[in-house]
């Protein structure tokens, strides 16, 4: 059989599959409805009685050729940096790995080009418009933070010089109080002579 056909094939089994639920996880809360092996001994659905739930089990599994494949049949690779998208053959797909946004958005851009299937981002151009954005948007706060740091800077220098020019007055106020109450105590001695 060919891939696409097995991929219908596939399809048509996984809409007939049933929900693989843990057994009572309608019952309690603290219970996830995630798949768990029933273990108890009189348990029905781990004796797999009529009515109790499936078991999942080989038979439910897609055919061995499109195992693993997107809805498209591609093979969904990993990509972290360009070099491996230009690594990329006919049939894969690329899956964009968590990356910063810079590299990401030359990632993308580099997969428009060479018209590779992006798997992990639904509308390229899109995703573009808003990454730009977002970046500038970035640049915009980060320069009114460092605007706000030079203008508290200049205010903190401007205090000190303040304070450093009260400093010096109180010491020439108080060298000239020394040298007045001086010069009083050389004329109260002069007196005394």
């Amino acid at each position: 059989m060919n891939v696409e056909r097995l991929l219908e094939l596939r399809n048509e089994m996984k809409a007939k599959k049933p929900d693989f639920v843990r057994q009572d996880a309608h019952k309690k809360k603290k219970l996830e409805e995630k798949w768990r092996r029933p273990r108890g001994i009189h348990s029905k659905l781990r004796r797999k009685f009529r009515g109790k739930g499936k078991h999942p089990s080989i038979g439910y599994s897609s055919p061995k050729k499109v195992r693993g494949l997107t809805r498209e049949g591609l093979k969904p690779v990993l990509v972290h940096n360009l070099n491996e998208l230009k690594m990329l053959r006919d049939g894969e797909g690329a899956v964009i790995a968590r990356i910063g946004l810079k590299k990401k958005i030359e990632i993308v851009k580099k997969a428009i080009e060479m018209k590779i299937k992006l798997l992990n981002v639904k509308n390229p151009e899109k995703f573009l418009e808003d990454a730009k954005a977002k970046l500038e948007e970035r640049k915009k706060k980060a320069e009114e933070r460092e605007k706000k740091k030079k203008e508290k800077k200049k205010l903190e220098k401007k205090v000190e010089e303040e304070k450093k020019e009260k400093e010096e007055k109180k010491e020439e106020k108080k060298e000239e109080t020394k040298k007045g109450e001086k010069s009083e105590k050389i004329k109260v001695l002069e007196k005394r002579r």
